[in-house]
């Protein structure tokens, strides 16, 4: 059952209308018509549950025209700064009659992948590597991880430490080859004689990709193409 809790510091500006003032609305009711937006705003991104914390207004009813009044809330962030100062456009009918200035602070609970541990730059993110809890993610409404997300394979672009989100922003798909991984490195002739040995990826790549790889037992470095997962392929 999702947990939506509201507060809200809230400065007027009036906007002039000429119309006749035939309703009033508390600040309360305001105040509502403000949470109830933000959270059909915040829908769409699958939440657990969200904390928007809301003020007192300076006044204690608002005077407005005769009709259906709804608000739009527009952000200066797209919605993802945790406290800020945001646009409200009272609406009358679908017409704007006044806009207010709102002070909202917020936050957004989704169960997101976070590191369980370090995980290096151009490693591989996997289910062993990370949590799913669930956490703030308001900064990260269109990049947290699921756990369809980490299966699909993915790679770290930077490093990220135990307890951090993990944003896609900073991941890619995860390669063919990963550095310094095993690899089957395949050597065939002419004639296709294949000879296969181990040997250590120096970098990552995609089938079809040029990489270099170590012949440890030689101490040996080759160039070769990579032909499948883990496998590269040099032509002698």
């Amino acid at each position: 059952m999702k947990k939506i809790l509201l507060t809200a510091l809230i400065f007027i500006t009036a906007s002039p209308y000429n119309a006749c003032m035939a309703q009033v609305i508390s600040a309360d009711s305001f105040k509502m018509l403000v949470k109830n937006q933000i959270c059909t705003d915040l829908k769409k991104y699958n939440l657990e549950n969200a904390e928007v914390n809301i003020g007192n207004i300076p006044v204690s009813q608002l005077s407005l025209p005769d009709g259906k009044v709804s608000v739009e809330v527009i952000s200066n962030s797209n919605g993802t700064a945790p406290k800020e100062y945001k646009k409200i456009n009272i609406l009358v009918n679908g017409a704007n009659v006044r806009t207010l200035y709102v002070q909202a602070e917020i936050k957004a609970f989704k169960n997101a992948a976070v590191a369980k541990e370090m995980i290096q730059r151009d490693s591989a993110i996997t289910l062993k590597s990370v949590e799913f809890k669930q956490v703030d993610v308001l900064k990260y409404l269109n990049s947290a991880l699921s756990e369809e997300d980490v299966s699909n394979g993915l790679i770290a672009k930077k490093v990220f430490y135990p307890g951090e989100i993990i944003s896609k922003k900073f991941t890619a798909s995860r390669p063919d080859v990963l550095k310094n991984a095993i690899v089957a490195v395949h050597f065939k002739t002419e004639s296709n004689l294949n000879i296969v040995v181990e040997g250590i990826a120096l970098n990552q790549g995609s089938i079809g990709d040029v990489i270099q790889v170590k012949n440890r037992r030689m101490n040996k470095t080759y160039t070769g193409t990579v032909v499948g997962e883990n496998k590269v392929e040099i032509q002698i």
